[in-house]
């Protein structure tokens, strides 16, 4: 059965787009639709399909968070926080994931990554990203140039922790 068929029963996605992950600001939620989308297609994924599918994924994660760290950087959001310490290890636990499942043939690992990122990601979206979000939409930033339009709105220092209620 191809990859582009329906998925068997054992090989069902486990996170869906749904409102609950979306976080009002687009540049953001169209980033975050096509993690999902993509870890959907690695989870369903043909063994012969499973690593390069898983690969995608980290390309995309790795620009995804790298995007995120950006933005926080650009409106000192701190770029030492544990937001982008979580993205770090996130992305060194796939990279090692992705290794073991080229070079041992552990899909069975690479296939529990994928269904774990399906079960750590709407929390990571509606806590980290959502304080993230908000500060955004706050200071007016725009992503396509990386301008601030309400400056006054920045933070005096920068904010550490992740931003939200979650952490310190």
């Amino acid at each position: 059965m191809s990859d582009t068929l329906a998925p068997t029963a054992e090989r069902q996605a486990t996170l869906h787009w749904s409102d609950a992950l979306a976080l009002d600001l687009d540049f953001m939620d169209d980033t975050h639709k096509e993690f999902v989308d993509l870890l959907a297609l690695t989870e369903t994924a043909e063994d012969d399909a499973l690593l390069a599918r898983f690969q995608a994924l980290i390309d995309h994660t790795d620009d995804h968070f790298g995007r995120e760290d950006r933005w926080m950087k650009d409106t000192q959001f701190s770029s030492s926080n544990c937001h982008s310490m979580q993205h770090d290890v996130v992305l060194q636990v796939m990279r090692e994931g992705q290794r073991r499942g080229r070079e041992e043939n552990d899909l069975k690992l690479v296939r529990e990554l994928a269904r774990e990122l399906g079960l750590w990601f709407p929390q990571h979206a509606q806590s980290m990203d959502a304080a993230l979000a908000l500060h955004l939409r706050r200071v007016g930033y725009d992503a396509e140039t990386g301008i601030v339009h309400q400056p006054a709105a920045l933070p005096e220092g920068e904010i550490h922790g992740c931003g939200g209620a979650t952490c310190s």
